[in-house]
């Protein structure tokens, strides 16, 4: 297995998958700083030390919210070819016939690329961080803890991703997943506002959406633990406030429970699926 991983994370960087990524997290890290600093100095110069704080909060969010919607989405692009690829070439039916089983290609490819996510998520998210807090002096109140939470979201996709690729060609996989994930998002939306009219019936439906794929419910997750307490709060006391990357209390624990079983499900169901593939 560990061999697989090797060979995965060589042929990322063979790729420029790597090096794709880390210009392109430059320059939006660069562009990102450039907008804090002038936002930072205009609002000090409209509003108090304490507001400009809560402004700066609410940025975090909205920043943290498209990295996770990108890095899912990209997590579902990178992981749909791993397997798909490799059966479509023929490199797999090279490769299988040696002493390697189809459930070390699958879990090795899957813990090469949840190394990738992980990894990329930690080191970008943690440098935009410390510079928002560097020029701001705001700080989420559990960074890591967000942090991990949207990494876990974005493997959580390429699980999925990797399970489609065990039976679709890599394009089709790929769309699949995206599309899924969109559903999802559309559904956080959704809840957001039943909450706000009190509709029981969009509510108990989103729920729903979220059993199938719960990746609102870790982006929930990551957003709690990223926002002030008073922001919380202020969800809280007033519905009209949540949104998707607003919210006023942390998903229950039997959701984050049935997120790690909903991991371990599809990655078995992919190698399952592989091994009963016809190559």
């Amino acid at each position: 297995m560990l061999t697989i991983v090797s060979l995965t994370l060589r042929e990322a960087v063979r790729r420029r998958v790597l090096a794709s990524a880390a210009v392109l997290t430059v320059l939006a890290i660069a562009f990102s700083t450039w907008g804090i600093w002038r936002l930072h100095a205009t609002m000090l110069t409209r509003m108090s030390a304490a507001s400009a704080l809560a402004s700066f909060a609410i940025v975090v969010l909205l920043l943290a919210y498209m990295f996770s919607i990108i890095l899912s989405a990209g997590s579902a692009f990178i992981a749909a070819p791993a397997i798909a690829s490799d059966v479509e070439s023929g490199v797999a039916l090279a490769m299988l016939p040696r002493p390697i089983r189809r459930s070390d290609l699958v879990l090795g490819k899957w813990l090469a690329l949840a190394l990738l996510v992980v990894t990329f998520t930690l080191v970008a998210g943690g440098v935009e961080l410390g510079i928002v807090r560097l020029l701001t002096g705001f700080g989420p109140p559990h960074p890591l803890r967000g942090l991990g939470f949207i990494a876990a979201e974005a493997v959580l996709l390429m699980t999925l991703a990797l399970l489609l690729g065990t039976r679709l060609p890599a394009v089709a996989a790929a769309i699949v997943t995206v599309v899924l994930f969109g559903i999802t998002w559309a559904g956080g939306i959704a809840q957001a506002i039943a909450l706000t009219l009190h509709n029981q019936s969009v509510l108990n439906a989103t729920t729903a959406i979220n059993l199938l794929l719960p990746t609102d419910a870790l982006w929930r997750s990551a957003a709690f633990a990223l926002e002030p307490v008073a922001l919380a709060a202020a969800a809280v006391t007033d519905l009209t406030r949540q949104s998707p990357f607003l919210v006023g209390s942390a998903p229950p624990p039997a959701m984050l429970y049935w997120s790690i079983v909903w991991l371990l499900l599809a990655l078995t169901a992919a190698v399952l699926s592989f091994q009963r593939r016809d190559l």
